[in-house]
C-alpha cells in the first residue's frame, strides 16, 4: 500500500486503513488482547505521524479540544457499545455527552420522537486513536458474541444471551482500560519513551481541558446512571475479555513487532 499521494504528502485515509489492518493482524481473534490493543494504536499513530500526541514537541496545553459524534443517532441505547465508547473516551482523557439529534431546532420543526446522539469530547490529537480503537473493539465484541451464541454452551438458547454476553465483555474491557491507565501513570509508557511523570502530567492537562470544554458548552447537563443487569451470558462475555494478562500483548511478540514495522 502506497502511503503517499501524488504531491508526496502522506495520505491520511491510506495510513488510517493501514493502522486498522495492522491492529487486526496483531490481535487476531483473541478477546484478551483487545484492551492491550490501545497501546498498539497509539504506537502506530505515532509511527505514521497521524497524531500529534506522541510527537517529541507535543504540548497538550495547545492541543485543541473538539466534539464529534460516535456511532449513529438512536432511540434505544446500545448499552454494550456505549460502555465501550465511554471507556475509550476516558482512556484517552476525553468525556462523553448524550444530546438530541435536533437539539436547538424550534419545537415545530423537531420530530415527535427525537433521536439521541452520543458525542465524544477529546483533544483533536486523540480523535483518530479513539475512532480506530472503538471501531476495532466493537467489531471484536460483535464477532465473538456471535460465535459464543452459536457455540451451544449452557444458556445460549436464551433470547438475551448475546446482549448479556456483550455487556459482560464491554464492562470488563472498560475496567481493564482503567487498570491499564493507572498502571501507566505508575510505571510510565516505555513503548512511547514516556516516564510516569510525563504520562501523569499529560493525562491531567488533557482531562482538565476536556472537562472545561464540557462545562462551557453543556453547563446544564445532568448525570444519569444505567443499571447493567448480569443475566445469562454476562459471565461468559466477561470471562472472554479477561483471557490474557494486561502486559503480555502490550510488550509484543516477535510477530507483532514485525507487523508494526511494515
Amino acid at each position: 500500500m502506497k502511503l503517499f499521494n501524488e504531491t508526496g504528502k502522506v495520505s491520511f485515509d491510506k495510513v488510517r486503513n493501514k493502522i486498522a489492518k495492522l491492529l487486526r493482524l496483531q490481535t487476531s481473534n483473541n478477546a484478551g488482547e483487545a484492551a492491550n490493543a490501545a497501546a498498539f494504536v497509539e504506537k502506530l499513530c505515532a509511527k505514521y505521524n497521524v497524531s500529534s500526541t506522541d510527537c517529541q514537541d507535543y504540548d497538550p496545553n495547545r492541543d485543541e479540544v473538539i466534539e464529534f459524534a460516535s456511532g449513529k443517532s438512536y432511540v434505544k441505547a446500545n448499552v454494550p457499545e456505549q460502555t465501550l465508547i465511554y471507556a475509550v473516551a476516558r482512556y484517552f482523557n476525553g468525556r462523553t455527552i448524550i444530546t438530541y439529534e435536533h437539539e436547538g431546532l424550534p419545537y415545530y420543526l423537531a420530530p415527535d420522537s427525537p433521536k439521541k446522539v452520543l458525542k465524544i469530547i477529546a483533544s483533536k490529537g486523540n480523535k483518530i486513536q479513539i475512532e480506530l480503537y472503538l471501531e476495532y473493539l466493537i467489531e471484536v465484541m460483535n464477532k465473538l458474541a456471535t460465535e459464543a451464541k452459536k457455540s451451544g454452551v449452557n444458556g445460549t438458547r436464551s433470547t438475551t444471551y448475546k446482549t448479556n454476553w456483550k455487556k459482560g465483555f464491554a464492562t470488563r474491557i472498560a475496567n481493564r482500560l482503567m487498570e491499564m491507565k493507572r498502571q501507566q501513570q505508575e510505571d510510565g509508557r516505555p513503548e512511547l519513551n514516556q516516564p510516569a511523570l510525563v504520562v501523569a502530567n499529560k493525562n491531567t492537562i488533557e482531562n482538565k481541558a476536556s472537562l472545561a470544554f464540557l462545562d462551557e458548552n453543556y453547563p446544564n447537563r445532568r448525570t444519569t446512571r444505567r443499571n447493567r443487569t448480569c443475566g445469562v451470558g454476562y459471565a461468559d462475555g466477561r470471562e472472554k475479555a479477561e483471557s490474557i494478562g494486561l502486559n503480555k500483548q502490550t510488550k509484543g511478540s516477535q510477530q507483532t513487532l514485525a507487523l508494526a514495522g511494515n
